[in-house]
């Protein structure tokens, strides 16, 4: 008997689970007592819970699922839609430190006090409530579409709408896995209306019965109640149970899934060599490397030293350091068991999903058995609802302490507490207007905008802490100009007709044909195309047209293919300044048209910043002396004794001089100590590993 698609035992683990969510919620609650318990434990976190911690909040399902689908579309390459900040590693060493040594608890306390401006303090909250929201949009969305893939109804039970969707599905299916140049005209007409349909997001594998706007509200009220009444002590608890989950989630499919294919010499026989590739062509990947190198350099500029609520936590440099890198060698490990269960994917399902978002969920039911099932919806609930928690929890800290206690002063700290937990419900709720309306996006498009958002703030973040010439105008102009241009516009265009349907704005690049040779698999030998496995053929694939200013353009009556085209989703505000500047993006790869829009939103910003600052008034003296005596202070266990420490190096600049690599100047890098480079080269050789790892696995495409 199942209920909903799930068996009852499915259901028991699931609610055993989330009542240990809320028991864990109530239990913590009772240690808090000020805004420093709620939103940053008390700063009392070792290395281990730092650990736990950020290894909960860089991981969920959502990047499990994420990843999986990637790789299901693109082959191994997709496990950089997650993978970038790999690259990142080294740097996360020192990032760890500069988060605790700022010694804030709102994140726009560094707006508040280094720049003396409580506009810019209460306009990052504004821009980080835009941030939570948007991304637990992805979150919720990610978690709903594997959900639904679990929760599949039996055809049986279709309605009549639901079965003609499936049914266009195999059909465009069927239509794709056949040799372009082999087709009748009347059928590339039909090819091409069943795209235009599948662009919008009307045709789907199969039918759930889960309702993806009631899952959300749900979802983001469970959220909130945990969140609301334990604050960072209940996220830092359950993160060590999301820890085992994870563990759980990553490989337990990977075995079952194994056995179906036929072990390493299945996955050879029936996943195309191509799809073993970490960088794919031009002309057929959204992956090649200069795609990866270009979105690294964007994700490291967002990726800046600005979180003071997680990484304020920790009670000291060392705990602030070694537990940061260690969640996030973590997380790294992790990934390798992801791709290679995204490679599996592919030979078990390749053509049998409509959304690659579904086929974590699709491999669930399909390869597990009752009660495992249960105790893999609860994996997913647990790793998705933590990152939720903890940006939701940082914007809600960011509006009690930069925006209401500016224009409130005596505000009270129970009341700060109250007020919290109710921006914290806000916050999760606001998020599901935001995920229903990404419902039919691809999520490498939500994601590369949610990391261009945070060019708005990291460029200022990572340049504040190494040069004191940056000032509060140049900060100002920066933001404004950049909420602009990639919030306001990207947002506003498609809001107007007769923008989103301009024959200006709605150009493409133009169709491509590409013959590649591969290896043929058994699916090849099946459909006669080659006669052995492993035999060289060539295939001819059609490079359709994809849009230049928009992320994508489709017919507005897709049944019509006269009828005029239509932008859809956010619009490329950066590619279109640099068309105006004489660049012909027609002739334009689509991942290279990506890369074009990563380096502007990476270096524009930081010209900006440093050409006003230095046509700019500095800020004050005391200010700045104050500012970097904490950066040039390690952080220290003892609050007393950290406090000491720092009044020393204020009132003796001469310290913080002595420790710079070019005193006397505006640059204020420290010397580095033996931590540091240790830590660094160990992070180095890390990286290394990982990528040596990775190799491994791209290996098993040679037979």
């Amino acid at each position: 008997m199942y209920v909903f698609g799930l068996h009852p035992i499915d259901w028991g683990v699931i609610a055993l689970y989330l009542l240990i969510i809320v028991l864990i919620g109530i239990w913590s609650g009772r240690r808090i007592k000020n805004t420093g318990d709620f939103f940053q434990g008390s700063r009392s976190f070792g290395r281990s819970l730092i650990a736990f911690l950020n290894f909960g909040t860089m991981t969920d399902a959502g990047q499990t699922a994420g990843v999986t689908s990637e790789i299901y579309r693109q082959g191994l390459q997709g496990v950089w839609f997650q993978n970038l900040v790999l690259f990142h590693t080294p740097f996360q060493w020192f990032i760890a430190a500069l988060q605790r040594r700022a010694r804030y608890l709102a994140p726009g306390d560094m707006y508040q006090h280094r720049f003396e401006s409580r506009f810019l303090s209460s306009l990052y909250a504004v821009v980080l409530l835009a941030v939570a929201i948007y991304a637990n949009s992805f979150g919720y969305l990610l978690t709903g579409k594997t959900l639904q893939a679990i929760m599949v109804k039996p055809q049986a039970e279709y309605t009549a709408v639901e079965r003609e969707s499936v049914a266009a599905f195999n059909e465009l299916k069927h239509l794709k896995d056949s040799d372009y140049t082999k087709l009748s005209p009347d059928e590339r007409t039909r090819m091409n209306v069943l795209q235009e349909r599948d662009k919008n997001g009307e045709l789907r594998a199969f039918a759930s019965y889960l309702d993806l706007n009631l899952f959300y509200i749900l979802y983001a009220l469970l959220i909130a109640g945990y969140t609301a009444l334990g604050g960072l002590f209940a996220i830092a608890i359950i993160d060590v149970i999301q820890g085992v989950l994870i563990v759980f989630l990553s490989l337990a499919l990977i075995p079952t899934a194994l056995a179906h294919i036929g072990g390493i010499a299945g996955m050879q026989a029936k996943i195309p060599e191509k799809m073993f590739e970490l960088f794919g062509s031009s002309a057929t990947s959204d992956y090649t490397w200069y795609f990866v190198a270009g979105f690294a350099l964007l994700n490291l500029v967002v990726n800046a030293p600005k979180s003071f609520t997680l990484g304020g936590a920790a009670k000291d440099d060392r705990s602030a350091r070694i537990g940061f890198v260690t969640g996030a060698i973590f997380k790294r490990l992790m990934m390798i068991a992801w791709a290679f269960t995204g490679l599996l994917a592919i030979g078990l399902y390749a053509g049998k999903v409509s959304d690659p978002t579904n086929v974590w969920g699709f491999m669930t039911r399909d390869l597990l058995g009752v009660g495992a099932i249960g105790l893999m919806v609860a994996a997913i609930f647990s790793a998705n609802m933590d990152g939720n928690s903890t940006i939701s929890l940082e914007a809600s800290a960011a509006l009690i302490k930069n925006v209401v206690v500016p224009i409130i002063p005596g505000f009270s700290e129970r009341n700060q507490v109250r007020l919290g937990r109710f921006f914290l419900l806000l916050i999760l709720l606001g998020s599901v207007f935001f995920a229903g309306a990404l419902a039919n996006e691809k999520i490498m498009v939500i994601f590369k905008y949610i990391i261009s958002i945070g060019t708005v703030v990291g460029p200022s973040f990572w340049l504040v802490y190494f040069w004191r010439r940056l000032n509060t105008r140049a900060v100002a102009a920066q933001m404004i100009i950049s909420i602009l241009l990639i919030v306001v516009i990207p947002n506003l265009v498609p809001a107007f007709h007769d923008l989103r349907t301009s024959p200006a704005l709605t150009r493409q690049t133009t169709e491509r044909f590409v013959t590649s040779q591969f290896k043929a698999t058994q699916a090849d030998v099946t459909a006669g195309r080659a006669r052995a496995i492993g035999e060289s053929i060539a295939r001819q694939e059609r490079i359709p047209p994809s849009g230049i200013f928009f992320e994508s353009v489709a017919r507005q009556n897709p049944s019509d293919t006269t009828s005029p085209f239509e932008g859809k989703g956010l619009f490329r505000t950066q590619i279109w300044i640099l068309s105006k500047l004489g660049i012909d993006f027609t002739t334009w790869a689509r991942p290279a048209i990506s890369t074009a829009g990563f380096l502007f939103d990476a270096i524009v910003p930081f010209i900006l910043l440093i050409v006003i600052s230095l046509f700019t008034r500095r800020n004050s003296e005391h200010v700045l002396r104050d500012f970097y005596a904490r950066i040039h202070t390690p952080a220290v266990a003892d609050p007393e004794l950290d406090a000491k420490l720092v009044l020393e190096k204020i009132d003796n600049p001469e310290l913080v001089e002595r420790d710079k690599i070019f005193p006397g100047t505006d640059w204020e890098f420290w010397r580095p100590t033996r931590l540091d480079i240790v830590g660094f080269v160990g992070c180095v050789l890390f990286v290394g590993l990982i990528i040596g790892l990775y190799m491994m696995v791209a290996g098993i495409g040679i037979a």
